[in-house]
């Protein structure tokens, strides 16, 4: 069998009861060291609390492992025999390219099964206290490469999209941790001031609330909302950061951002104005 286990976003701590149990049976377990930071994780403690032996029961592997045709047969006949494990940063399925094993194994008539854990598409709007029926389109900031001429017009498009109906945006920030790149908020800024010089439909200005989150999880995240040029100065501590710029503001909603993400209060009327004229002009 092949079981697919959240880590969560913290620690080994997070892993649940159940999630516990099926790894102290599987015979072979491959841990993703690459979709996320994890800031409390190591491979060694893992081994530790399930009392297995790393290296040989317990291995960390890399992107270029896990989407390797050859290094995924090869946990697809061990799963085909005895039970293996995937151990995935956040859930398994969230902002992972890991459902093609999934879906290979089955089609094999290998059994699989998910063991869930918390994700950061979740965790950082229970965090906020913003409504979560009122997010549209999740979008991805990463760096841009101008010697290649690439520039990431779709977040500025998801934003623009999301703005038009008054949505919430969450953005995940680029992590290619092989690479040893983790981008942090004051970079996300740079780029979308990029793309507002790029594209100019003003959603990005002194004006733009956003909220800057930090380690979400863990017990010195940070979440603080302002505007958004003012979260370049903010000390957030080390990634991984993410950002949301909201949309149309429910009292209760705005209510949040001042208690828990010490918006102040004339940040969020400013925003709340901004975006009602950003919709008139959007859907015009």
């Amino acid at each position: 069998m092949l079981y697919f286990v959240g880590l969560g976003l913290y620690s080994c701590e997070d892993l649940s009861i159940r999630a516990l149990r099926v790894l102290k049976k599987c015979s072979k377990i491959y841990v993703d060291l690459y979709t996320s930071i994890v800031p409390q994780f190591t491979l060694s403690e893992f081994a530790n609390i399930l009392e297995k032996s790393l290296g040989s029961e317990i291995v960390g592997v890399t992107r270029r492992e896990l989407e390797n045709d050859i290094f995924v047969e090869k946990i697809l006949e061990e799963s085909s025999e005895k039970d293996v494990a995937i151990v995935v940063p956040g859930d398994p399925f969230i902002a992972t390219t890991h459902l093609w094993i999934r879906l290979e194994a089955e089609k094999r008539k290998i059994p699989t099964a998910v063991i869930h854990s918390t994700s950061i598409l979740t965790a950082a709007i229970s965090e906020t206290g913003l409504h979560p029926y009122k997010f549209g389109k999740c979008a991805t900031i990463v760096y841009p490469d101008l010697e290649k001429n690439f520039i990431p017009y779709s977040v500025y498009e998801t934003l623009v999209d999301n703005i038009g109906r008054g949505l919430h945006t969450l953005m995940l920030l680029d992590l290619r941790l092989e690479e040893k790149i983790a981008m942090t908020i004051a970079d996300a800024i740079n780029v979308l001031e990029l793309l507002e010089e790029k594209i100019g439909k003003g959603i990005i200005s002194s004006e733009t609330l956003g909220v800057a989150l930090s380690r979400i999880g863990s017990p010195d995240s940070k979440i603080v909302a302002g505007p958004l040029y003012s979260l370049r100065k903010i000390n957030l501590g080390p990634p991984p950061h993410s950002l949301i710029i909201p949309g149309e503001l429910h009292f209760t909603e705005e209510e949040a951002l001042i208690v828990l993400a010490k918006a102040s209060i004339e940040a969020v009327r400013t925003w709340k104005k901004k975006v009602r004229d950003l919709r008139n002009i959007l859907n015009h």
